[in-house]
């Protein structure tokens, strides 16, 4: 077998159908941007998270060997706790302060402001706050991560090639949507001010549109340096909103692509195990016969293949399980976020205005496309690890003496249920627990319509 290297692995992708073709194109694409990379941090993706993690604390840079400022990380982290803190508190007392007064879509738009702001803050809490995640992250881009693995064999480099090309793009989609979001969620209301003749300094009967409320201790409605200070805050706190909802997913996300990768790879190793090289003659009753049996010096080598099966297994299983533990608390969090808000959002795109669908219909996509996405995404891992048990029970076991007989037992009996990543122990994430919640919201938002 060639060795898997960036000079020679072109061979795998060579173009003998318009598929294999496209491949190809992608592999020289890479050959020639990524030819200075030394570890996972020097991919593009990597450092676009990288850059926004940072701003937000959540970034292991401490643990990747790299100097932190103590003090200028315990700041920030204080600055993002008081920040979401006061957003919460903010809100509530508009709402306690103005429940009776606000119509029943202005409402509902207050209900998901604070919602999000309770996502907001639960992330803080589970990650930025976290050394466990800090732990997680720092394994993944020092050693989970395929660049590490891609030089095991051609199918692997193939495989890094691969999860690569989709990492980048997931980033720069997830990254785009993100930034559109705030703008329109910010402009719209601004637009509305400008088209109502609120910059207007002739204008006496002024009440300026915010897009998110907060109770001020000044007057934010009609004072002009009151709306500056608010829209300023505005801004600020949705861009933080957005970026832990959108970077934390796509961090979380890159784990999981690159943890399909890792499960392609060892199906791979179990579906190209290698055959006994001769037959070997046995007497069974009066009758000579030819079976295929692994010879002594194959034996050994078998023991070394599925011993090391095994432990890629083990590992595997064992970083989703500390994804579990760390990333769980958040997931559910988010769930029931989903769960609450999306018969929300529906609810206020269902105005049908100009100014409604602006505003509330590109954060509804993105809000159920962040869920669909995650879910799917999840669920690939649980569909590619149930392929493990075939794949195991596939591998030529009969030719085998007891003790590699046994170990094949033994990895069969790891394999048997499919590997999920649980949202604390509640549910699993994935396809099933998002067509509940759609159902759901749904329900609710037809319960909603009916009732207004």
């Amino acid at each position: 077998m060639r060795p898997a290297s960036l000079s020679n692995i072109y061979w795998v992708f060579y173009p003998t159908t318009p598929f294999s073709s496209f491949w190809a194109s992608l592999f020289m694409i890479y050959c020639f941007f990524f030819r200075g990379i030394r570890n996972p941090e020097d991919y593009f993706y990597i450092k676009t998270l990288a850059l926004a993690m940072k701003i937000k604390s959540s970034w292991p840079t401490r643990e990747l060997g790299h100097y932190e400022s103590e003090t200028l990380l315990s700041v920030m982290k204080f600055l993002h706790v008081f920040l979401s803190i006061v957003s919460l508190f903010g809100g509530f007392m508009y709402i306690k302060l103005h429940f009776s007064s606000l119509p029943f879509f202005e409402l509902g738009h207050l209900y998901i402001c604070m919602l999000m702001n309770l996502v907001f803050f639960s992330r803080i809490l589970t990650l930025c706050l976290n050394q466990k995640y800090r732990d997680v992250a720092r394994d993944f881009l020092t050693k989970f991560h395929l660049f590490f693995y891609k030089d095991l064999s051609e199918y692997a480099m193939k495989t890094h090639i691969r999860m690569h090309l989709i990492s980048h793009r997931y980033t720069l989609c997830l990254t785009g949507q993100m930034i559109i979001g705030i703008l329109l969620f910010n402009f719209v209301p601004m637009y509305n001010n400008y088209a109502a003749g609120n910059y207007d300094s002739n204008n006496k009967n002024i009440s300026y549109e915010h897009s998110i409320y907060y109770s001020y201790p000044f007057d934010v409605t009609t004072n002009w340096k009151g709306y500056i200070v608010a829209n300023l805050v505005n801004w600020v706190v949705s861009y933080f909103c957005s970026s832990w909802f959108c970077m934390c997913d796509l961090f979380l996300s890159l784990m999981v692509f690159h943890t399909y990768g890792h499960f392609k790879i060892l199906l791979n190793k179990l579906n190209t195990f290698p055959r006994p090289a001769n037959k070997t003659n046995m007497f069974v009753g009066s009758a000579d016969m030819n079976y295929e049996m692994f010879d002594e010096h194959e034996s050994e080598k078998v023991f070394d293949l599925l011993s090391d099966c095994i432990n890629y297994h083990r590992h595997i299983v064992n970083f989703i399980d500390r994804l579990s533990n760390v990333f769980g608390p958040m997931l559910l969090v988010y769930y029931i976020f989903h769960q609450t808000t999306g018969c929300l959002l529906l609810l206020e795109c269902s105005q049908m205005t100009a100014a409604a669908l602006i505003r509330y219909l590109p954060l509804t996509i993105i809000i159920f496309q962040q869920l669909i996405q995650l879910s799917v995404i999840f669920e690939i891992i649980g569909s590619e690890s149930d392929k493990l048990s075939d794949a195991v029970y596939g591998l030529p076991w009969e030719c085998m003496d007891d003790r590699n007989r046994k170990m094949v037992g033994f990895l069969l009996m790891n394999v048997q249920e499919p590997v999920h990543v649980v949202a604390l122990g509640v549910a699993n994430v994935g396809v099933t627990s998002m067509a509940t919640i759609l159902k759901t919201s749904m329900s609710y938002f037809t319960f909603l319509r009916s009732t207004q």
